[in-house]
């Protein structure tokens, strides 16, 4: 009986651990017509200011999932588009993508969108993995989708109120974040001894 209870146990876990959704929902992945908060920066320090990225040299992406999904599981959704150039620098216009693996159709998915510098991988993770890398992120947010093959126009991601500009930054070298968490660890450590 005990065995019996373990791996309907173990069952229910793993069915529940790899379950998704079935649902579908629409929305336009567009930051078009945004004021420059709402735009895509490239610099060094992460601000909301100088360049804005611009043509083929960067990429963004739309990545998705389920209501209540963390960043580490959102999955990319369609094929990464580029900014826009000239005075619609740090806009990007990828049109209507498909969210899958939602709760129900038309349903709330949490959402985030991505960029990177081209030249630095054909995909976020890889320009992420690259040391010389150039990516940034905005917040996640979660975004009310369209059902498919409703009439009624897509919700627009960059009209979200979630949605923020972001800047394109080199990749931190482990040793700045190894440096940081020591940091963060003997001040930790002096806090405890006082």
């Amino acid at each position: 009986m005990k065995k019996l209870l373990l791996t309907a146990a173990a069952i229910l876990a793993t069915l529940n651990m790899y379950a998704q959704g079935t649902g579908r929902g629409v929305v336009n992945f567009s930051n078009l017509g945004r004021t420059a908060e709402d735009r895509v920066y490239v610099n060094n320090d992460g601000s909301l200011s100088g360049t804005m990225a611009a043509g083929t040299a960067y990429s963004v992406a739309l990545y998705a999932g389920a209501a209540g999904a963390s960043e580490a599981t959102l999955l990319q959704m369609g094929n990464a588009a580029t900014f826009l150039s000239s005075t619609a620098a740090g806009t990007f216009g990828g049109g209507n993508r498909t969210i899958t693996g939602l709760d129900a159709d038309g349903g709330i998915a949490t959402i985030q969108v991505r960029a990177w510098e081209t030249a630095d991988g054909a995909t976020w993770e890889l320009a992420f993995a690259n040391p010389n890398g150039n990516v940034g992120k905005s917040a996640v947010f979660t975004i009310d989708t369209e059902p498919v093959g409703s009439t009624t126009p897509a919700p627009t991601v960059g009209l979200q109120p979630g949605f923020g500009g972001f800047a394109i930054t080199p990749v931190p070298e482990p040793s700045t974040i190894a440096l940081g968490l020591v940091g963060v660890g003997a001040l930790l450590m002096l806090r405890r001894r006082k």
